[in-house]
């Protein structure tokens, strides 16, 4: 029972690796059509086409890459990254709404919150530091 656990909580981080890698190649490939997930207009060109593309590539990039060592080395530590960004872009989403007149969305930020959650839980599944 203890290892179809350990196998269970091993799920949300291989579909969010598998969805975040997609999201980031997206970006990079065509960005028109994963901007509407995103819910706002793609630049028509300029510092802020570039910038977003950018930002929002490599954002989903390094939150699959670090899911991905996650699963591969066993090692908690490489799910904190995905956390951390996670938990402060739902962060961020409340503080826009909170305090920038921005709509809020707990339709957004609240799937954000449940993914740090199981990703917390994957890490508590999975092994320590390795020793030196």
């Amino acid at each position: 029972m203890a290892r179809l656990l350990g196998y269970l909580a091993l799920l949300p981080p291989v579909l969010l690796a598998l969805i975040f890698g997609a999201q980031g190649i997206m970006w990079l490939v065509n960005p028109a059509v994963v901007v509407r997930f995103w819910g706002f207009a793609l630049p028509e060109g300029g510092l802020g086409l570039s910038s977003m593309i950018g930002a929002l590539a490599s954002w989903c990039m390094t939150i699959a890459v670090c899911l991905v060592l996650a699963l591969i080395r066993r090692q908690r530590i490489w799910y904190y990254p995905p956390m951390l960004m996670l938990g402060l872009f739902a962060v961020g989403r409340i503080v826009a709404g909170t305090a920038h007149g921005a709509p809020h969305l707990p339709e957004r930020y609240g799937p954000e919150l449940v993914f740090v959650g199981l990703l917390y839980l994957a890490s508590r599944s999975t092994a320590g530091p390795r020793e030196a």
